[in-house]
């Protein structure tokens, strides 16, 4: 299991990036504090996997925290969660190394791409001994496109266009392999818990890559409704999202 440290002064707030972690699979809180005084007591008796952290807090701030870190020569990684959204704060932020910075109110599917960012760097930081310049890519240049298509015309897709996320598409995933035959956006929508026009947005990325395929289906009453359906010979496509 992850182990995070939620550090966040608000208990409302702070009960939301409860909520959004406990959504993610793997993830264990293992303590939420509101200062920095209290954060050091748990991570003296124990480093976390991954720090939540506020920028203002009584006493210090989180911009005091992270300069300390670096003077200790701790390596936690750390996302800032703040309402701070002055260029020097964030500036400071990124200096001291953040993994990322999301400026409140968020959405969780904003928050998902903070979490499979900190995940590609979890991953290439304590389960491999070497790398290559692809994998470190994957984590250092964040905003790519699709992959390109290899000269046999295989479109072997392995990132996700901007405002994606892999985690939600995995849910996403899950759900339209269990569908028989046509389903429709508000059929995954009610299954994976997001709102209809977000889950439309991955639906139309699948289709965009040719793993779904989608048609007008006319209703006895109404206007007629877009439907999918998955292309079984073009699996291979989603592979590297499973």
């Amino acid at each position: 299991m992850i182990k995070v440290i939620i550090v966040e002064d608000d208990p409302m707030v702070a009960m939301i990036n409860q909520q959004f972690i406990e959504r993610c699979e793997g993830f264990q809180i293992v303590a939420t504090v509101g200062s920095i005084g209290e954060l050091w007591n748990v991570i003296n008796e124990d480093i976390p996997d991954l720090i939540l952290l506020d920028v203002y807090l009584p006493g210090e701030t989180g911009i005091d925290f992270l300069q300390s870190v670096r003077q200790k020569q701790l390596s936690i990684p750390i996302i800032m969660i703040t309402a701070a959204h002055d260029i020097p704060t964030i500036k400071k932020a990124l200096e001291y190394g953040v993994i990322d910075f999301l400026i409140k109110p968020f959405s969780y599917e904003r928050f998902e791409l903070a979490i499979e960012n900190f995940l590609q760097y979890h991953s290439l930081t304590t389960k491999l001994e070497k790398t290559d310049q692809d994998t470190l890519d994957q984590i250092l240049i964040k905003e790519r496109g699709p992959s390109c298509l290899h000269p046999a015309g295989n479109e072997l897709h392995s990132t996700l266009p901007k405002g994606l996320s892999k985690l939600t598409l995995k849910k996403i995933l899950h759900v339209v392999v269990d569908q028989k035959g046509y389903f429709s956006t508000e059929d995954i929508a009610k299954e994976v818990d997001l709102s209809r026009i977000s889950t439309k947005k991955y639906l139309q990325y699948l289709n965009e890559i040719g793993y779904l395929s989608e048609e007008l289906k006319y209703l006895a009453v109404g206007r007629p409704i877009m439907v999918f359906h998955i292309v079984p010979e073009k699996e291979h496509l989603i592979m590297s999202f499973k």
